[in-house]
């Protein structure tokens, strides 16, 4: 069953069938600013931080679904029927009105055809504003003219989500709304500068700020009292709850259209003065568009792929690479599934989020990496959750502390080692790594940084005292602890060991030493080279089982994920990270992933483990409590997926890579949505797995690492375009029916034009390389603003 289509020209998802099974979500904004809606246009808006800067009210997992969000009512004056262009909340019949969504870059659109008319509602954040944009034009249809009223409505926050959500004998009684010159301002008397406002393009004929006399007492969004009698109250308040309503009265004539433009905004009325008079000048609304566009055919550009594979063209070119750049910017917490609930940073998932993508997007992924080297501890370990803003210098106050607020130390945030997760720094080297190799930046491993507990070091120093604690922190086995869990945040083996750090570990070190022989440092890359040796030999010996990697060691020595288990017999992360991070290398790398393929592999994805646990065993972990078939439970997790088509390729297995690619790929559920539910355009955190009744449900979408994962694994792995500190290597590991695919890559502000071909039909290696019409070795790095000709031949 099909809910809807890609449109790849307008780089769109189309949604023609409204009534999904579940929300549907996009993310507007790229800078300060941020919306969060889905395809009924409900949602929420914050600035800076969804969790203490809230514009609009939101709440998460009710019923009705995702409300309340941002409503446009029109109001026939003649027979009093009314709609919302969103089809929710008011939700005509679907046999009395036709609905899409459209689904794009940092915009959506609502289209509506109803009782003659034809309205349509852009939603978009301008670059360099922070304002949400609803461009709205409505279109008779009909013979004869049409007398209508239009209405706005959302809900403004009280900015803390704690805040909406209660306490309201504080915050019911602390902000105020009012209406002047058009304009809705609320004031959060208890933050020096905390306003929002509401305005438009037109002068209103009525408003109210008022959530309950808009909405009426025993209504809801379904029906509001203002729209069913056809006029707003003019009500505000010092107090109370706060809502954005302005109505215009208008007629149409036959074949007349007409544009409404509403601002929801952050600042005063001030602030709401200066961007309702820009964009009244609907060349400016325009502009923005035109703005928007050119900003992400920029990140596009810098890596365009057509291959044999509609659905990698499709995700790659433009969905994957969007939903990467989302999490770039906005890191987990901005969802309807986290629902902003949660500041700060995720350790491990933004160093991961910034490994994936520092070819479209530098700067932030650099900054990133910065916020992360503040928040290492000089231990050698990172703070698993933390907000970067504890590191930066903070504002002057007026010395407020509000009487609701519980105090938290400084010393508080750098938590103890026992804390940490094993994995969370380790991410980081490879970060850092990928971030030089594809500026060229060098110096960036000489810049100096505080640590989070006080003393500074370079970049450099950082990466070495990761590696050194992870040396340092290995059990009685020899193998890296795993305390207090290690990717996987559901097994806790607490002072257990765990194979996959091990393996990251050694990842980590062979990154760490391809940089240190770059700049010179050969007493460093000798060091570093031992202890990767003496890692591979280690594992080697103490985490083979029969077929596959053991997936740790627990405190009381019991081994995870051996041949004689019943439960969690094999697993995914040690048996694809042994392989990928080049610990494990013949008949034992082939094997692991054999077991993969063998015992993991579905029609949906690879399954993080299996047999589930049914038992609980708290030396393992929380996994044991989890149902079977969901999330860490042998549920097909998506993030660690993409290890496994990587690891495939280092093997010289494309074909494998590729099914692997195409089960897990949202593009392919695109026809099953009636068993996918999720949408089919953004990766999900996980599928359900056979052991769960709904075997092949997706669950919380976009804001999960197996986007940048995907986008890391299909261009560095299975396309093999990857860059180096000298040269761009060119290492496809492909299906043999391939013959061949085209990529334009800008590197370092050149661009390459590469063509591979495929003669003999192989999955893996590089006969030839002809580059500007010379056969050359390598593909080297060349000056910003040229143009190159690459011709690789497979062989």
């Amino acid at each position: 069953m099909k809910y809807g289509y890609f449109d790849n020209d307008n780089k769109e998802y189309v949604i023609d069938r409204i009534d999904l099974p579940t929300s549907w979500t996009n993310y507007l904004g790229v800078e300060k600013f941020a919306t969060v809606i889905n395809h009924t246009a409900g949602g929420y808006s914050f600035y800076d931080s969804p969790e203490y800067h809230r514009i609009s009210r939101f709440h998460g997992n009710s019923i009705p679904m995702d409300r309340p969000g941002y409503y446009v009512y029109l109001r026939d004056a003649d027979s009093s029927d009314y709609f919302t262009i969103s089809w929710q909340p008011v939700a005509k019949a679907l046999d009395k009105a036709k609905y899409t969504c459209r689904h794009g870059l940092s915009y959506t659109v609502y289209e509506c055809e109803y009782d003659g008319l034809k309205c349509s509602q852009k939603m978009s954040v301008p670059l360099s504003e922070n304002v949400l944009l609803w461009d709205v034009r409505v279109k008779n249809t009909e013979n004869k003219v049409r007398n209508l009223s239009i209405f706005s409505y959302l809900e403004f926050s009280f900015h803390s989500i704690a805040i909406d959500n209660q306490n309201f004998q504080m915050s019911l009684y602390c902000a105020g709304a009012s209406y002047e010159d058009g304009i809705i301002e609320e004031d959060l008397h208890y933050e020096p500068d905390g306003f929002q406002y509401f305005a438009s393009n037109f002068d209103p004929d009525g408003y109210d700020c008022e959530r309950d006399v808009f909405l009426g007492m025993y209504h809801t969004e379904d029906n509001p009292v203002a729209v069913e009698t056809g006029k707003c109250s003019s009500s505000e308040q010092k107090g109370g709850n706060h809502c954005g309503s302005l109505q215009k009265n208008f007629s149409l004539n036959p074949g007349e259209e007409v544009r409404f433009i509403f601002m929801l905004g952050e600042g005063d009325r001030s602030e709401g003065k200066r961007v309702k008079e820009k964009y009244s000048d609907l060349a400016n609304v325009d502009r923005a568009y035109e703005e928007l566009a050119k900003y992400w055919d920029k990140k596009i550009s810098k890596l365009v792929i057509d291959t044999p594979s509609e659905g990698m063209n499709t995700m790659i070119n433009t969905w994957t690479l969007y939903q990467s750049e989302i999490n770039v910017m906005f890191s987990r917490f901005a969802s309807f599934i986290e629902l902003g609930g949660r500041t700060g940073l995720g350790y491990r998932d933004t160093a991961q989020d910034a490994m994936t993508i520092p070819h479209s997007n530098p700067e932030k992924c650099k900054e990133r990496i910065m916020q992360l080297l503040n928040g290492l501890v000089s231990e050698g370990y990172g703070l698993h959750l933390f907000d970067p803003a504890w590191f930066e210098e903070e504002p002057e106050s007026d010395g407020f502390k509000s009487p609701t607020v519980i105090p938290v130390s400084a010393s508080d945030r750098v938590h103890s080692k026992e804390d940490a997760c094993a994995d969370d720094a380790l991410w980081l080297v490879p970060a850092i790594t990928e971030y030089i190799k594809e500026t060229g930046d060098l110096g960036f491993a000489d810049m100096v940084l505080p640590y989070a507990d006080g003393p500074e070091g370079t970049v450099y120093e950082h990466m070495k005292k990761i590696l050194d604690f992870s040396e340092r922190e290995v059990g009685q086995n020899g193998v890296c602890k795993g305390l207090r869990a290690d990717w996987n945040d559901c097994l806790n083996l607490g002072g257990g060991e765990s194979a996959m750090v091990s393996f990251l570990h050694h990842w980590a070190l062979t990154h760490f030493i391809e940089l240190a022989n770059k700049l010179g440092k050969s007493e460093d890359a000798e060091h570093y080279g031992k202890v990767a040796d003496k890692l591979k030999v280690l594992s080697n010996e103490v985490l083979w089982d029969e077929e596959w990697f053991i997936r740790g060691i627990t405190k009381n020595g019991k081994k995870i994920g051996t041949s004689k288990d019943e439960e969690g017999r094999v697993h995914l992360e040690s048996n694809a990270w042994a392989v990928l991070s080049g610990a494990a290398t013949g008949a034992k790398a082939l094997k692991a992933m054999e077991a993969v393929d063998k015992y993991l592999f579905t029609e949906w994805g690879i399954l993080l483990n299996t047999p589930p646990y049914t038992k609980i065993d708290p030396s393992i972990g929380f996994i044991t409590k989890v149902f079977p078939g969901l999330k860490e439970n042998s549920s097909v997790f998506s993030h660690p997926n993409p290890w496994a088509w990587a690891a495939e390729c280092v093997l010289g297995n494309g074909n494998t890579a590729m099914k692997f690619y195409d089960a897990l790929c949202p593009y392919y559920q695109n026809d099953k949505i009636e068993t996918r539910e999720a949408e089919p355009y953004s990766y999900c955190q996980f599928i359900m797995g056979p052991s769960h009744k709904q075997f092949g449900r997706a669950r919380h979408p976009f804001m999960t690492g197996s986007g940048g994962w995907s986008y890391f694994s299909a261009t560095r792995y299975i396309l093999g375009i990857r860059p180096s500190y000298d040269e761009l290597v060119l290492d496809p590991c492909i299906p043999d029916i391939w013959a061949g695919f085209k990529v334009e890559r800008i590197w370092r502000g050149a661009k390459y034009s590469i063509e591979i071909t495929n003669p003999d039909h192989v999955q893996k290696g590089v006969k030839k390389i002809i580059f500007d019409g010379e056969e050359v070795a390598k593909i080297p790095a060349c000056e910003a603003g040229t143009d190159h000709s690459v011709k690789v031949v497979m062989g």
